[in-house]
């Protein structure tokens, strides 16, 4: 179940959520203070609220309970999954491909940008189809860039 966040509450979550996730996730890649100038500049409630109102739709995903969230962005050619984060418990149960079979709903070309260290992401990706397109360096401030490749599916 994918249910769209609308509600300060449910930003709340998301914000929450990211904290346990992304430390999980993150922790053998990036260093610390950087995770969490990323958490604080993409993932505080202020943040998530700015993406919203700009474009972004974030979702919770539901299992029995939140295992997870997601955002993106339609645009006009293609849909951004900007994120899609599932707590480590619930990791290869589906959600991650269910999500990504809902998006394909929009007949557009679905891409994302992950971490080139992120082994695991990458190997998940690409299992569903997903290619990588190029690599993609991004200034990030405080001396931190994103080191990623864009990967894509066709739809």
């Amino acid at each position: 179940m994918f249910i769209l966040v609308e509600t300060k509450e449910n930003i709340k979550k998301i914000s929450k959520m990211s904290r346990t996730i992304w430390t999980e996730a993150y922790k053998k890649i990036l260093s610390k203070e950087q995770i969490d100038y990323m958490l604080t500049t993409f993932l505080s409630v202020q943040s998530i609220k700015e993406q919203i109102n700009t474009g972004y739709e974030y979702f919770i995903i539901k299992g029995d309970k939140p295992v997870g969230f997601a955002a993106i962005k339609d645009e006009s050619d293609k849909v951004f999954l900007s994120k899609i984060y599932i707590y480590k418990e619930y990791r290869n149960q589906g959600f991650m491909r269910g999500f990504i079979d809902k998006l394909k709903e929009r007949k557009k070309p679905i891409y994302l940008t992950v971490n080139k260290y992120n082994l695991d992401a990458i190997k998940a990706y690409q299992k569903m189809g997903f290619e990588i397109k190029k690599e993609l360096i991004t200034d990030i401030g405080k001396g931190y860039v994103m080191d990623d490749y864009v990967l894509e599916l066709a739809v």
